[in-house]
């Protein structure tokens, strides 16, 4: 039986996280300058069906209570914590998974921290492995050779390790009609708003480098949560729910306009803000947050709906925040709002229902939960939208949108075009 030991120390600052990433496993959890990487594997726990939240919440209680902290945990995402991908349904091939990093660096307010972490049930010394200046040692080694990845990575930017995302032939048809399916479901009440998405496929070059494929997300999107857990990778607009210190906070990103190369930025904020569908779609996706956390807060206020302005659309969006009630961990609050109307429907079920008969393929981790989870059950986590699921030498990239009554097939088309557009860009150069 394995039992995990940790110690944290505060290290040297570093000007970006991409250069540190292992190429072959990079962990990634990045927005606005600061956030967390993981080199290793120290654990990795995987988990499936239906009951795979509450797995996970048993099984990372137990991994957590059992651990050893060597000194303290000094902020949010620093100690014993892991890195978490979970499939959207029940139903996935691909598993979810919480990985521990071996080596977890974490930077947060211009200061920087590295928490090793071991097996300490193997026998070796706790004491020499966990030697603080052994940690600071390792740390400056890394960023030493940090020098020489970057240089290497500017090669990958080389035409041969271009990588382009295609659809085939007869998506834009193949798509519109699971979308007017939608809406004729929508019409005879079986429905009030299902989210319909679609996938386009990628080919990787031998020289294909995925850090630097998140480096390129990151410089377009920097206020995304830009993340990578186990190959799942992206740049995501949307906090799902965040746990810190008693706090929750929440987003719902429902009602989009693609932004062209000149757009005006003004009018389609005013058409988001008055359109009535848009409002209707995201009325359905605020609702469904707000009805499912609501059972773990109390003093829940809202702000919004607001437009959300990013590079390539823009999005109707509502901040919630509120006080924790029930003393849940992130990961009890990740399953009870998992998935809103965002990204399935109204009603929960009858849209999951109806996005595995329309869809055709599953979708994985898309739209699925994506973040982190510490020892004290606090964490951040994100809709994985905007992402891409590397498997060996291919990439899947999806999108959708949400359609309620009066949304027009062919509109839909171009708007999961606009969001696919951070990973096509990305993947490209």
């Amino acid at each position: 039986m394995f039992q995990l030991t940790t110690r944290t120390v505060q290290v040297h600052a570093f000007d970006t996280p991409f250069p540190l990433l292992d190429a072959a496993d990079p962990l990634l959890w990045w927005r606005d300058g600061e956030g967390m990487l993981g080199i290793g594997r120290a654990l990795t726990l995987t988990f499936s069906g239906p009951e795979r939240f509450d797995q996970a919440r048993r099984v990372w209680k137990s991994v957590a209570d059992s651990a050893h902290q060597l000194g303290a945990a000094a902020e949010p995402g620093t100690g014993l914590a892991a890195f978490g991908a979970f499939a959207f349904d029940d139903a996935a091939a691909v598993p979810s998974v919480l990985v521990v990093p071996s080596l977890l660096i974490t930077q947060r307010g211009g200061r920087t921290w590295a928490t090793r972490v071991i097996d300490s049930s193997a026998g070796a010394s706790v004491n020499d492995r966990l030697d603080p200046d052994r940690i600071r040692a390792e740390v400056d080694r890394l960023l030493a050779a940090s020098a020489d990845r970057r240089a290497r990575r500017a090669a990958a930017l080389a035409a041969d390790s271009v990588a382009t995302l295609h659809a085939d032939a007869d998506a834009p048809e193949r798509h519109a009609h699971a979308v007017r399916r939608a809406l004729d479901l929508i019409e005879q009440g079986t429905l009030q708003k299902v989210v319909v998405a679609r996938s386009e496929h990628a080919n990787l070059p031998e020289a294909f480098d995925l850090p630097t494929v998140l480096q390129r997300l990151e410089a377009a999107y920097p206020s995304c949560w830009n993340f990578c857990v186990d190959g799942f990778f992206g740049a995501s607009p949307e906090t799902l729910v965040e746990a810190h210190r008693g706090r929750v906070h929440a987003r719902v990103l429902a009602g989009t306009r693609p932004r062209d190369a000149n757009p005006a930025v003004d009018e389609l904020a005013r058409d988001l803000l008055t359109s009535p569908k848009d409002q209707h779609e995201h009325a359905f996706a605020a609702q469904s947050l707000l009805d499912t956390l609501a059972p773990h807060v109390h003093e829940l206020t809202t702000r919004g709906p607001f437009v959300l302005e990013l590079p390539n659309v823009l999005h109707l969006a509502t901040d919630v925040d509120a006080e924790l009630a029930d003393g849940a961990d992130v990961l009890a609050l990740v399953a009870a709002v998992h998935p809103t109307a965002a990204v399935a429907g109204v009603p929960r079920e009858t849209s999951l229902q109806t996005i595995s008969a329309i869809e055709g393929v599953n979708r994985g981790r898309y739209a699925g939960p994506v973040g982190w989870i510490d020892a004290s059950g606090d964490g951040e986590w994100a809709i994985g939208l905007r992402s891409a699921q590397r498997i060996g030498s291919t990439i899947t990239a999806w999108a959708g949108g949400g359609i309620v009554a009066g949304s027009v097939p062919e509109q839909e088309f171009d708007e999961t075009s606009a969001k696919l557009q951070p990973i096509r860009q990305a993947l490209a150069g």
